[in-house]
Order: C-alpha cells, then sequence, then structure tokens
C-alpha cells in the first residue's frame, strides 16, 4: 500500500466542505468563517426549445424571480440524495465563488452526519478523486466537528438545524451512534408553525418577490401596495408562472426572518400567565402591512420543548418524513420534547460517560440563537438530572453556532498532525472507493 500522502501545516490549505439541510458551506481550512454559504435550495427552469434539457440555478440566485422555476433541494433528513444536484452545487462554490478551476492543489475534508449511508461515503470519495480531482480527501463527522469547535473530546451535542433536532454523544472523538437521537423539529418547522398561527389570525402573508409598490399604513391597518399581478401563485392552473415551490421557499424565507426579528422562548418553563404579560413585538411585512405579534412569537419555539402542546392541529396530522427520526412511530404527534431526547440519549450510554457529557453540552444550530433558548435547555436539563453538574457551551456569536461544524473542520484540517489521515489519490487508485470505510471511520 501507499504511505499516506503528507498534506497539512502552512504548506498547503485544504478546502473543507459542509453539505447541512439548510446551506452548504466552502471555504479554507485555518480561516475562521466559510467563504461562502449559500442555500442547498436550488432552481429548475425549463427551457423554452422544449428540445433543450432545463437550466438548473444554485446559490444565493435561487430567490430570483423566475417564470416556472420549480425550487427541489437535494438533501433530506441530513444527508444527500441528489447527487447531480449535490454536484451542481459543489462546482458552483468551487468555481463560481471560490474561484477554483479545479481542485488538483487542495485536499479536501468533507462532513457527513452520524448515520450517513455507505453509498453516500463512497459517492463523496468518489466525486472527490474523479470530478473535482482532488490529491487527498478525508471524511468527518458534523458533531465531532462541532465538539472540536467547541475545544472538546467528549460532549453531548444538541444541534437544532434547518431540517432535524439531533442530540449526539461524542466520547473521546468517536460519536456513540447506538444512542444518537434525531427528529424533524428544526427551524423549517417552526417556521411553519409560525406560518400557521398567522393564517389563523388572518395576517396576510405576501413574500417580497409579489410586491411592486407599498405605501407606510397605520398598524393593523389593510396594505396599500401594489401587488405584481403577473407573479401571483394559482395553484389550480398547472400553466401559472409562479410554481407552487418557489412560493413556498419565499414564504419560508419570510417566516425565517420574522423568527428571528420577533420570537422568545420563556424562561425557565411556559407559563401562561407569564405569556400574556410579555410585551409584542412590532413587524413589517414586505407589503407595509405591519402589526404586534403577541402569543405567536412565544409559542412557536415551545415546539421544541413541547411539541405536543404547541403543535397547530393541520401539522400534527401529518406523517413525518421516511427515516426523519429515530422515534418508533411516524406521524408529528409523536414528536418528543428536546428533554425527552436527551434522556433517550443519556439511558443509552455507560452511566460513568453521563456525568462527564452533562458536563460538557455543546449547542449549534441557527435555531437556537432564539433568545431564552440556552437558559430555557439549562433549566429543562436541570429537572431531568437533579444533581447532576450542567454546563452548557453556546458560542457566542451567531456564526460560530451556525457553522460550528465548519468550523471544527477548518481547525482539524489546518492541524501539522492531521497530514497522517489523509486518502492519497494513488491509495484511491489502489483500493478503490471503499477504502472511506477503511480509513474514514
Amino acid at each position: 500500500m501507499s504511505p499516506p500522502v503528507q498534506y497539512g501545516g502552512d504548506e498547503v490549505g485544504a478546502v473543507v466542505l459542509d453539505i447541512g439541510a439548510g446551506s452548504v458551506r466552502a471555504g479554507y481550512a485555518g480561516e475562521d468563517a466559510p467563504k461562502c454559504v449559500f442555500p442547498t435550495a436550488y432552481a429548475t427552469v425549463a427551457s423554452s426549445d422544449p428540445s433543450q434539457p432545463p437550466s438548473h440555478v444554485h446559490g444565493n440566485a435561487v430567490h430570483l424571480y423566475r417564470p416556472r422555476a420549480s425550487v427541489s433541494t437535494f438533501v433530506a433528513d441530513g444527508i444527500v440524495h441528489d447527487w447531480d444536484a449535490a454536484g451542481r452545487a459543489v462546482e458552483h462554490a468551487l468555481t463560481d465563488r471560490m474561484r477554483l478551476d479545479s481542485l488538483d492543489e487542495y485536499p479536501l475534508l468533507a462532513t457527513e452526519p452520524a448515520w450517513n449511508s455507505k453509498e453516500n461515503k463512497e459517492k463523496m470519495v468518489e466525486l472527490a478523486f474523479e470530478t473535482w480531482k482532488a490529491p487527498a480527501f478525508y471524511a468527518v463527522d458534523k458533531a465531532v466537528m462541532s465538539a472540536f469547535a467547541a475545544g472538546k473530546g467528549s460532549a453531548l451535542i444538541i444541534d437544532v438545524g434547518e431540517e432535524l433536532t439531533t442530540v449526539t454523544p461524542v466520547y473521546d472523538g468517536f460519536v456513540l451512534r447506538k444512542a444518537l437521537q434525531k427528529q424533524p423539529t428544526g427551524g423549517a418547522l417552526l417556521s411553519e408553525v409560525l406560518l400557521s398561527s398567522l393564517r389563523a389570525s388572518n395576517v396576510p402573508i405576501t413574500p417580497h418577490y409579489l410586491v411592486k409598490t407599498k405605501e407606510p399604513v397605520e398598524p393593523n391597518q389593510p396594505a396599500r401596495a401594489a401587488l405584481r399581478q403577473e407573479r401571483l401563485p394559482n395553484p389550480a392552473d398547472p400553466n401559472a408562472p409562479t410554481t407552487p415551490s418557489y412560493h413556498r421557499l419565499q414564504e419560508m424565507r419570510l417566516a425565517h426572518e420574522l423568527k428571528e426579528s420577533v420570537c422568545e422562548v420563556l424562561t425557565p418553563s411556559w407559563d401562561d400567565a407569564n405569556a400574556a404579560s410579555k410585551p409584542t413585538r412590532p413587524f413589517e411585512f414586505p407589503d407595509g402591512f405591519n402589526t404586534y405579534l403577541g402569543l405567536p412569537r412565544l409559542t412557536t419555539p415551545e415546539v421544541l420543548f413541547n411539541p405536543q402542546a404547541h403543535l397547530p392541529a393541520d401539522i400534527k396530522s401529518r406523517a413525518l418524513p421516511p427515516s426523519a427520526s429515530t422515534l418508533p412511530s411516524h406521524p408529528y404527534s409523536a414528536l418528543q420534547p428536546l428533554r425527552q431526547l436527551v434522556h433517550n440519549t443519556l439511558v443509552q450510554v455507560d452511566p460513568d460517560l453521563q456525568a462527564t457529557l452533562l458536563g460538557n453540552v455543546v449547542v449549534t444550530g441557527g435555531s437556537t440563537l432564539i433568545p431564552g433558548f440556552i437558559d430555557r435547555l439549562q433549566a429543562e436539563l436541570q429537572t431531568l438530572a437533579p444533581g447532576a453538574k450542567i454546563k452548557i457551551h453556546a458560542a457566542a456569536t451567531s456564526h460560530e453556532r451556525v457553522h460550528s461544524s465548519w468550523l471544527g473542520g477548518s481547525i482539524l484540517a489546518s492541524l501539522g498532525t492531521f497530514h497522517q489521515l489523509w486518502i492519497g489519490k494513488d491509495e484511491y487508485q489502489e483500493v478503490g472507493k471503499s477504502v472511506v470505510h477503511r480509513r474514514a471511520k
């Protein structure tokens, strides 16, 4: 077998790639932020000439309005399910955003979730060497990288991302896979819950792309806006220029903006009287309609802590996406509180490790930035383990919290001692794509 390829230290900077449910992150090892971050959602635009194939739009340009553009994503349950689209997205990151013709001088470090499939691991190493011409490759676990970014070898990683909430125990740099818990209570579900609450209160929801002009109005007064009539969605017409998938993307984008602006987690626990006494928060919608939001801004993040009490009935009756959860049953009504997920993890690890994990809780994911989340989590974990010493590590800046797995990879790939771990091109050509199972465990 060929000797391990020598990459690391100051001679060469690796490229770190982190594909998540909400966004793709790519950049150089050793830097403290990715060079590019863009949505995993992409648009497919049909050609006016039926003999021509459709074109695909990746990156932030997915939000630009294009007639008859349908929007898809290539990630489901945290893992890539459409490699053609993923390949185009990575090409956009490397070529259009990082201005690299190929990776022939840059080793590639890619992150992956603990439940990634054997086929996906092999596909990634194959693309790295065959398509992107990387001289070396390595795959690392997202949760381990989040622990690494926090400076910890053993930790309990609580990640509330775009699609999933996961609780992952990491011990000495290895994931204890049997104890991992995940369910689809991420930022996307919170955005849906918020939209459902607004519709129930008859609040008009008009995304940015429909607004032509607007005039200021008093709070709770009807909007005075001119809409782009040619863009108005019509679900009954399959040939309408605005597709349901594009309209949903823009509604979710608006809900995300609203959630970041007004939502708050009640501490130390949910209390009806406390919720009623909380002040309202103002928000102006793209069409100029503005209002003060009270209860919905507080009940929305409660879905993380008590989904059964706060999920709207129309969402609760739905079926969960296949394999999106470690739960035995599959309707949304089976979703469990965050505290229960942590309990399910702790009871499946060695009792001697529980104190270590509770003393090193690392919180990541954009949804954990909602004000009050950390204090509430501390209170919930304290009631779960009354006598335990619980210490939560949460990065102070939003980009460290959101990009923690990328940052861990950036730190790891820049270490001089990491060079011996790379899978080199010679080794790949000698052994084949199965080399990834032997070397990147």
